[in-house]
């Protein structure tokens, strides 16, 4: 009895093979769809300057009961951005007076400033930021300490703050950029 059950098995298994096999006989062969894969056109090289125009509005907190903030255009370049993403750079600022009238109209000429490894990072959606916590530079006749920070717009703007002591002026000053590219 084991026997026949088993060879009874033993064909049903057979059976069920062999029509499986006949059925992929008959299938059709599958269709091989090549994908090319598709190349990124290649990006501009890196500029590694980038230059800034706008509006320079620059106060003394410490005054500005007595002083209203004054505006300027003035300019801005990153220099040396050796890479894309991130790195250190050489940020210049234009040259910018700063009247007090509290001092019958004293004019204080800040120099142009070149602030070296001013750091910066480029995000992935082209928006990105740079900061210096701590600087000191000749600007015009004034050794001027201060610190600095902004940031880049995927648009092509920059905002910048700046607080920094000219010379030995006794309070601090506060610059605001807002500028875009040119």
């Amino acid at each position: 009895m084991k026997s026949v059950l088993l060879l009874n098995g033993l064909a049903l298994a057979v059976g069920l093979f062999s029509a499986c096999t006949q059925d992929n006989v008959h299938a059709p062969e599958p269709e091989i769809v090549t994908v090319e894969k598709e190349v990124a056109p290649e990006k501009e090289a890196f500029d590694d300057s980038l230059y800034f125009e706008g509006t320079l509005t620059t106060g003394v907190p410490a005054m500005a009961a007595v002083m209203d903030p004054v505006s300027t255009t003035d300019f801005m370049q990153f220099k040396g951005m050796t890479d894309k993403s991130s790195g250190y750079a050489t940020l210049v600022l234009g040259s910018f007076n700063i009247t007090i009238p509290a001092l019958g109209n004293r004019v204080i000429a800040i120099g142009e400033m070149t602030i070296d490894s001013v750091q910066y990072a480029f995000y992935p959606n082209g928006n990105g930021m740079f900061f210096k916590d701590d600087f000191e530079v000749e600007a015009g006749s004034y050794l001027t300490q201060g610190s600095l920070q902004g940031e880049f717009s995927a648009a092509g703007g920059v905002t910048m703050t700046m607080d920094y002591k000219p010379g030995t002026m006794p309070f601090q000053c506060h610059s605001e950029l807002e500028a875009v590219r040119k």
